[in-house]
């Protein structure tokens, strides 16, 4: 695996790398960092974890993945939206978490996937079942994933991701009204300085984000809202909807409990996935709406 990083803050110069990485960036701790056997380059040359950082250094975190001994197969019902020799399309419940981290090996779509790819050990080679994470959904976030069955088909889905040649579609309930009906939300978003578990806009720092929107319906106090993203940004939709003025209901980071609804999860459900798939060509995946957003409307109507 790897993550690369720019420093951007002149506030942080001189700080040990390893901190810099998992205090200041969150990405790992430095415990991780030696468990994982994480090697650090400074604009391609490796460097020491004692390295003391400099504004406008390229970071490149290379370490390797959890060990598969440690990601058992476990039983679990899979809403399988399409599946062929190359990729599984799941329709991903609210609540489940997409991919093991550290701590966190139990109870994941890839345990899941595991033990449904070991009951289809015809369509692999003798080598272990692994499947590719293309592209993640948060936890709370219900809705259309794909995943790769094999590491060709990996590359090539991970590819359209990185070229943004996919198409995405949200449906998300947000608090409130937007003034302007249909729209694009262009920022910056980094990770928060204070609260390492959130991100927020920016006007010049962090990872350019498009989100474009557009609302179906509108209630008393809520939306309903079409939401197609041009960027792949952690937690881009619930920052960018929080920036707006209407957070996502029942979001837990970004919103306050709401009055009405002050037992709402989280109301973003991945809708649409438009993307190329080998040997077929362009394919079009759609998750119904969920319970909790068809009890809200019909709640609401």
């Amino acid at each position: 695996m790897k993550e690369e990083i720019i420093v951007t803050e002149t506030e942080l110069c001189g700080t040990r790398i390893d901190k810099y990485i998992s205090d200041f960036r969150g990405i790992m701790s430095r415990s991780q960092l030696k468990h994982r056997n994480a090697a650090v380059f400074i604009d391609g040359k490796e460097v020491k974890y004692s390295h003391r950082i400099n504004e406008g250094e390229q970071i490149t975190i290379e370490y390797e993945d959890p060990q598969e001994s440690d990601i058992l197969p476990e039983k679990m019902d899979l809403d399988i939206i399409y599946e062929d020799e190359n990729v599984i399309v799941i329709n991903k419940k609210q609540g489940v978490v997409v991919h093991p981290a550290e701590g966190n090996y139990s109870g994941t779509l890839v345990n899941g996937l595991i033990y449904y790819l070991k009951n289809h050990q015809e369509n692999f080679s003798e080598e272990p079942v692994r499947p590719g994470i293309v592209h993640r959904l948060d936890k709370e976030t219900s809705g259309v994933i794909i995943i790769a069955k094999n590491t060709e088909t990996h590359e090539y889905l991970s590819q359209q991701f990185r070229e943004r040649t996919t198409d995405k579609k949200y449906i998300a309930v947000i608090k409130g009204r937007i003034k302007k009906k249909e729209g694009k939300i262009e920022t910056y978003i980094r990770r928060d300085r204070i609260n390492r578990k959130k991100f927020t806009t920016d006007s010049s720092e962090g990872k350019f984000a498009v989100t474009n929107y557009k609302i179906l319906k509108e209630y008393d106090n809520f939306s309903l809202c079409l939401i197609k993203l041009e960027t792949g940004r952690t937690h881009q939709i619930r920052v960018h909807m929080s920036f707006s003025g209407t957070p996502v209901l029942g979001d837990p980071v970004y919103s306050r409990k709401d009055s009405k609804y002050p037992d709402a999860t989280l109301m973003l459900h991945s809708f649409i996935l438009s993307i190329d798939i080998p040997g077929r060509g362009r394919m079009r995946f759609s998750a119904s709406l969920p319970e909790r957003f068809k009890k809200l409307i019909r709640e609401n109507s």
